[in-house]
């Protein structure tokens, strides 16, 4: 069955680009070109993704009552917004995701790339499955009692208890087989619900590692869904608690997600939670965990990682689900590194923070944790990182530029060449004296003046050696 969305938007070319990729992408579209048509909908079924071309107040206002809402309260929300809004307020008023305009096919495929992958995550765990299995289940006081599950899902099952009604309470340790495998599940439950016709409601308490992923894929498999790929990001910065991934299809703030860590001769799977996107950057996660076991190892490979920066590889991504509940909760603590934090980590703090910072001040504070990669590959990764999503083309030129220091403690300006420039930065190169990201310095061009901030500096020995990214200051 195919994923389905609901398509706002009164821009016939922006609706042929959307309805192309989604088409592609096997997600029917229903399209409202109104929002008064738009509310009626929303207001009688539900979608997987509700899509809105933001292009006035109402269609903001539209986003912001999605949340509100009774039957689309947690369908992916998509914005299009016009590339002078800021993203994050749309983020505030309740989206997923954010599409800036003009949109082109491969810009769309990218974000709903992300959107799919957990469009479907959202829905397989949400779904429990009629089957007809048997187990036992052995209570607190050391009573058995064989049951039969007639539903099941990856939190938990509905049972039928064969023996005399009466209430069950407490801890529950059980046992069954999944069905044409030889795969036997054990753990531990507890009794969520119970009605007067011997059924009741079982929550998986604890599930082993192995039994969760086996569970997973064998309700995958009786679903018939296909599996999307995982997410292949570039690892950027890094810490014993969260990572920055640059990525083109970047999961939302509060996805659970599984990452696998790949370096030259190991890999190591954990799980962890976005707490920052940014649509033309990546996403920041934190890492969680969920056993000890796996944080050793973890750690471990961070440790080699940071030691030797030419066994990074890369990391790839699946999502697990959204968190739906406030995003100012705190995360779990999950198995803290024995290390790490008796204060909190400073790349984690920053994700939670990032949303508050201009986009020049994030990635400045990101410069202090970034790899320090020796590959040629990342260093080209990460200083075009601001290329994902691009807002606007970049024209390339061949101008000469000075740069000079607002204190002008670089004697003489340095005479250099712009590569490529837009409306909002540009890209220079042959700077020859040292720039950090965030300092601010002054481009001199055809008798004009204006202030740039450095947003990111070419690594010595890279391709990008010598050059600079800059975006400008004010409307200079």
């Amino acid at each position: 069955m195919n994923l389905t969305s609901l398509l706002v938007c009164s821009d016939q070319r922006s609706v042929r680009v959307l309805s192309g990729v989604l088409g592609e992408l096997e997600i029917d579209v229903e399209h409202c070109p109104d929002h008064k048509g738009a509310a009626k909908e929303l207001g009688q079924r539900s979608f997987g993704a509700v899509i809105i071309d933001c292009d006035d107040e109402r269609s903001f206002t539209l986003l912001k009552s999605l949340r509100a809402g009774r039957h689309n309260s947690k369908s992916m929300a998509i914005a299009i917004i016009e590339t002078q809004t800021n993203s994050q307020e749309a983020f505030k008023l309740g989206a997923n995701f954010v599409v800036f305009k003009p949109l082109s096919t491969e810009k769309v495929k990218s974000s709903f790339r992300a959107a799919r992958a957990l469009m479907k995550r959202e829905r397989r765990r949400s779904v429990r499955l009629q089957v007809r299995i048997d187990a036992y289940f052995r209570f607190q006081n050391g009573e058995g009692e064989q049951v039969s599950i007639i539903s099941l899902s990856e939190g938990g099952m509905a049972v039928r208890f064969g023996g005399m009604p009466g209430k069950k309470s407490g801890p529950i340790r059980f046992s069954f087989a999944l069905p044409d495998t030889t795969t036997v599940l054990e753990g531990s439950a507890t009794v969520a619900w119970q009605d007067a016709r011997n059924h009741a409601g079982i929550q998986f308490a604890n599930l082993p590692e192995a039994s969760r992923e086996s569970l997973k894929e064998w309700l995958r498999l009786q679903s018939g869904e296909k599996h999307d790929p995982p997410i292949s990001c570039s690892l950027q910065s890094l810490t014993f608690g969260g990572c920055f991934l640059l990525t083109q299809s970047p999961f939302p703030s509060q996805t659970r997600v599984e990452l696998l860590l790949r370096s030259a001769d190991k890999s190591v799977k954990t799980e962890g939670k976005v707490l920052f996107m940014d649509p033309e950057l990546g996403m920041g996660v934190e890492f969680l965990p969920r056993s000890a076991q796996r944080r050793e190892r973890l750690d471990n490979l961070i440790r080699q990682m940071i030691a030797n920066s030419d066994a990074i590889a890369d990391v790839l991504v699946e999502p697990e689900g959204i968190d739906w509940s406030d995003p100012s909760t705190t995360s779990p603590a999950a198995h803290p590194s024995p290390q790490n934090f008796q204060s909190p980590d400073p790349l984690v703090e920053l994700f939670r923070a990032g949303a508050s910072f201009p986009k020049p001040q994030f990635l400045a504070q990101l410069e202090k944790y970034r790899l320090a990669v020796s590959s040629p590959q990342l260093p080209e990764l990460a200083t075009e990182a601001l290329s994902y999503h691009r807002r606007e083309p970049r024209i390339a030129v061949s101008l000469p530029v000075q740069v000079r220091t607002p204190d002008h403690k670089e004697p003489p300006p340095q005479q250099t060449r712009y590569l490529d420039v837009s409306h909002h930065g540009a890209r220079i190169g042959g700077v020859a004296f040292h720039l950090k990201a965030g300092e601010v310095v002054n481009l001199v061009s055809d008798g004009c003046e204006a202030r740039f901030l450095v947003i990111w500096v070419g690594e010595p020995g890279s391709a990008q050696e010598g050059q600079i990214g800059l975006q400008t200051l004010a409307n200079e």
